[in-house]
């Protein structure tokens, strides 16, 4: 196995295509924190999702005026494509010819397969490495780690697991005094929320006093165009005091996203639909979406769904039996 260099060295320069005529060099960003994201290659649906998170929170990463570079053996056009249609805000690298020369030198190059592993590197303005990190191959590192390192760096702390406590802000079901806290975070257009929907609804039918469950929105817009419309559907619905039915509505008709189909939803559940409207439309609850989403982010969350139970990450399957294993797990805790 490679062994990434660790923190306290000095992150090793280099030159690489950016484009098929033009070149970035790390020693340019002197002065500024760095992210390496190394990762195997484009296309793969891991690497997709991983570059489309990082995409939708870079955001967060420009608060600490750092750099994200990707980097893979893939080539220049390949990169190009690749960007072109997720529509990526930072370069990729093309660490192509000598291939996987910067990964060898950094310590992440798989000779066997011929790729670069799944690797993060937080380089500070000094250049010095503060943070590595090495995922699993075929796992989505998500960027929490990446975060922490910046706040470290910026003098500021967090927490591993969830950082924000269910409170009366969040939409819930059950009694707070119950043994188990359950967290989702989930997106409306992601088929597997739709999978693990009536999962999570028969835990909370036949072991409901024993959960207290809430729902929290983590829309990945960078590949499902309708989840933050839904998201700020369901927040809208509960000014009506109707989250709960247009919650359900909408991860049961997963198809059907568009504004109209979310109106009749509202509609169904009892809300004035032209009231309705004229909320969704004018985009309202944008911001406690992007809450929802950034309190996610800083929790690890990678993808969707993701649990918690008891603010411990769930990483198992997402059926009934392992998921009402952990449950009772937590219980007997």
């Amino acid at each position: 196995m490679p062994n990434a260099l660790p923190p306290g060295t000095y992150a090793p320069n280099f030159t690489l295509n950016s484009t098929p005529d033009q070149t970035i060099t790390l020693e340019e960003f002197q002065g500024r924190p760095v992210i390496l994201a190394f990762y195997p290659a484009d296309w793969s649906p891991v690497c997709g999702d991983q570059l489309a998170l990082y995409n939708q929170v870079y955001s967060e990463f420009e608060k600490y005026d750092a750099v994200l570079l990707g980097i893979s053996v893939d080539g220049t056009w390949c990169h190009q494509a690749f960007t072109e249609a997720r529509n990526l805000h930072f370069p990729l690298l093309a660490d192509f010819e000598p291939k996987g020369e910067v990964a060898r030198s950094y310590g992440v190059y798989r000779e066997a397969e011929g790729i670069s592993e799944r690797a993060l590197f937080v380089i500070n303005a000094d250049g010095i490495i503060i943070w590595s990190y090495v995922s699993p191959i075929g796992v989505n590192p998500g960027a929490d780690g990446i975060l922490k390192a910046l706040e470290q760096m910026d003098h500021h702390q967090t927490t591993g697991g969830l950082t924000i406590p269910v409170s009366d802000r969040d939409h819930t079901i059950g009694s707070a005094n119950a043994p188990v806290t359950l967290v989702e975070y989930g997106d409306y257009e992601c088929p597997y929320c739709g999978l693990a929907h009536p999962v999570v609804k028969k835990l909370l039918r036949e072991m409901g006093d024993q959960i207290f469950f809430a729902f929290r929105n983590f829309p990945l817009t960078e590949v499902h165009p309708h989840a933050e419309t839904a998201a700020r559907a369901a927040e809208i619905a509960a000014d009506y005091d109707q989250f709960w039915p247009v919650h359900h509505a909408l991860l049961d008709n997963q198809k059907s996203l568009d504004n109209g189909s979310i109106v009749q939803y509202a509609r169904e559940a009892g809300i004035d639909p032209i009231d309705f409207a004229v909320h969704l439309n004018n985009g309202e609850k944008a911001e406690r979406v992007a809450e929802d989403f950034m309190s996610g982010i800083r929790s690890g969350v990678n993808g969707t769904p993701t649990f918690f139970i008891n603010g411990a990450r769930y990483d198992g399957l997402h059926n009934y039996l392992p998921m009402k294993a952990a449950i009772e797990s937590a219980i007997n805790d």
